[in-house]
C-alpha cells in the first residue's frame, strides 16, 4: 500500500470517542460579527454564542447603547463573554482601529461573519451618484476592508479560521416583486460583487486553512420590513417562494453555525442560497 494512504481516515466514526456532535462546537473560539445589532448579525452572535464562541459584536458608533445592552444580554444567556465593538465599516481609519481594538479585547479572530450593509432608497436603475456610493461604500469597500482585517488577523496568528459573507438573492436573481424590478440596482451589484470576492478569498487563503464562504438570503423578516411593508407587498414578494413565507433570522443560524464550525472543513469558496427555493426559479 502506498505510504500516502495513511493520510486519510476513512471511518472516524469507528472511534471510541467519535462524536458528530463536537464537530459543530465552538468552544475556544473566537467571533466577530459586523451589522452585530442587525436581526441577522444578532442571531448569527446568539448562535454563535450558544455554541461555545466569545464574540465580538460590531456596529455602528451612532448604535452604541444598543450594542451595549445587546451584549450584556446575549453574555447573560449564554455564558460567554460577548463584547461591543464600535466601526463604520466603510471608513479604512476606523477599521484599522477595530482591528487593534480586537486584538487587544479579544486576543484574536477565528471566525468571522462580514454581514454589515445597507440598501438606500431610490436603488433604481436611475439611482443617484450619492447613493451609489454609498451603497458601494459600506456593502462592497466594508465588507474588504473587514474581511482583509479578519483573515490577516487569523494568518498572522497562524490558526486558520471561517469567514462568512452576506451576499442576497439579489446578487444572483434581478428580482421582481408584483411584475416590477425591486429597487436594489445598487445593492444587488455589491452583493453580487461580495460572492466573487469571496471565491478569490477562498483560493487565495486556503493553504493558510482559512475557509471564505457565502450565505445569501432570500427574504428574511429580520426587522428591516416592519412598520414599511404592506401585506399587499408581503403577499407578492411570496408569489416567488415555493415555500410560501418569509425566512426567519433563525432560519439563516445552523448554516451560519455550520459553516463557521469544523462540520465544515472541507468547504470552501462556495456561495449557499438560503432562500425558501426562490432560486430554483
Amino acid at each position: 500500500m502506498a505510504e500516502f494512504y495513511d493520510r486519510y481516515v476513512k471511518d472516524a466514526w469507528r472511534e471510541p470517542d467519535f462524536d458528530i456532535y463536537k464537530k459543530f462546537s465552538l468552544v475556544g473560539k473566537v467571533g466577530m460579527v459586523t451589522g452585530g445589532g442587525g436581526g441577522i448579525g444578532r442571531n448569527t452572535a446568539a448562535a454563535w454564542a450558544a455554541a461555545g464562541a466569545d464574540v465580538a459584536l460590531v456596529d455602528i458608533p451612532a448604535a452604541r447603547e444598543h450594542i451595549d445592552e445587546l451584549a450584556a444580554e446575549l453574555a447573560k444567556k449564554f455564558s460567554v463573554r460577548v463584547e461591543p465593538f464600535y466601526c463604520d465599516v466603510s471608513q479604512p481609519e476606523q477599521v484599522e482601529k477595530l482591528r487593534a481594538d480586537l486584538v487587544e479585547k479579544m486576543g484574536t479572530i477565528d471566525i468571522a461573519h462580514i454581514n454589515a450593509g445597507i440598501c438606500m432608497m431610490g436603488d433604481d436603475v436611475d439611482a443617484s451618484l450619492e447613493v451609489w456610493n454609498k451603497t458601494v461604500a459600506v456593502n462592497l469597500t466594508g465588507a474588504h476592508l473587514t474581511g482583509q482585517m479578519a483573515q490577516q488577523i487569523m494568518r498572522e496568528h497562524g490558526h486558520g479560521g471561517s469567514i462568512i459573507f452576506t451576499s442576497s438573492l439579489s446578487g444572483y436573481n434581478a428580482n421582481f416583486i408584483g411584475g416590477g424590478p425591486s429597487p436594489v440596482y445598487t445593492y444587488g451589484a455589491t452583493k453580487a460583487a461580495i460572492s466573487q470576492l469571496a471565491r478569490y478569498m477562498g483560493a487565495a487563503l486556503a493553504p493558510y486553512n482559512i475557509r471564505v464562504n457565502t450565505i445569501a438570503p432570500g427574504y428574511v423578516w429580520s426587522g428591516i420590513h416592519e412598520g414599511v411593508m404592506t401585506e399587499q407587498g408581503h403577499d407578492m414578494c411570496l408569489e416567488v417562494v415555493p415555500m410560501k413565507r418569509f425566512g426567519l433570522t433563525g432560519d439563516l443560524q445552523g448554516t451560519l453555525l455550520f459553516l463557521a464550525s469544523d462540520a465544515s472543513s472541507y468547504i470552501t469558496g462556495i456561495n449557499i442560497p438560503i432562500d425558501g427555493g426562490y432560486s430554483i426559479y
